[in-house]
């Protein structure tokens, strides 16, 4: 049986990185396929042919001027979030915190989203790509404190600690799939913060609860 190779669309002003990045996407399946778009503006054209598996996206982007500026890989991403809600998003940017304007909309994305700074070393960057094809949520510190649970997540939530249902009855009760289920409770991880002092001694779930009780979320 023939594995489709998986399709990258990193989003690079500077040629050297961007080509890094393809041999680093090509090290996590080396039969991949990895377009380069140098601008956002490409990157939307390329989009409207072919939906990706991934996108890689840096931030900033050179002006004429010379100067760097967020303004327009901040619109791709909202016609994204708007038009391709489903696509798994890696941002690989030196100044994630722009990200910080869109925050509201990653609450309602379906598709993977990770945030990987580039000055992290290239492991990470691998496992931001795992993560984001894997349809997991990971930001940093400064732009959680801004998220949302989604009416989804709170159903999820209710149904995890009110009714103690295990994933798989979650997924027949709401009529989704397990990996659904699993990438919402990983997402209510990141949103309470839980996900940041797992340990093999601590029950994940019952943390997420005890948190969800402790925000108000849910009541006794």
């Amino acid at each position: 049986m023939n594995v489709k190779p998986l399709r990258f669309l990193v989003v690079e002003d500077h040629p050297e990185v961007a080509q890094n990045n393809c041999d680093f996407l090509r090290k996590f399946d080396s039969s991949a396929i990895c377009t380069i778009a140098s601008t956002p503006q490409e990157a939307l054209q390329r989009l409207k042919i072919e939906t990706p598996d991934l996108i890689v996206l840096d931030l900033q982007f050179a002006l004429p001027s010379g100067a760097q500026s967020a303004k327009s890989s901040l619109e791709l991403l909202e016609l994204i979030f708007n038009t391709y809600s489903s696509l798994n998003i890696l941002i690989y940017s030196s100044e994630p915190s722009w990200m910080i304007k869109l925050v509201k909309f990653i609450n309602h994305h379906y598709g993977g989203f990770v945030v990987v700074n580039k000055m992290e070393r290239r492991k990470y960057f691998l496992a931001g790509v795992e993560s984001a094809l894997n349809g997991e949520l990971k930001l940093p510190r400064e732009l959680r404190q801004e998220l949302n649970l989604n009416e989804k997540e709170l159903e999820v939530l209710r149904l995890l600690c009110h009714e103690s249902l295990t994933d798989q009855a979650i997924a027949e009760r709401l009529h989704i799939s397990l990996r659904v289920v699993q990438n919402h409770i990983q997402h209510l991880k990141v949103k309470l913060g839980v996900d940041e002092f797992e340990q093999k001694d601590i029950n994940s779930r019952v943390a997420l609860c005890m948190k969800a009780l402790e925000q108000k979320l849910l009541l006794l």
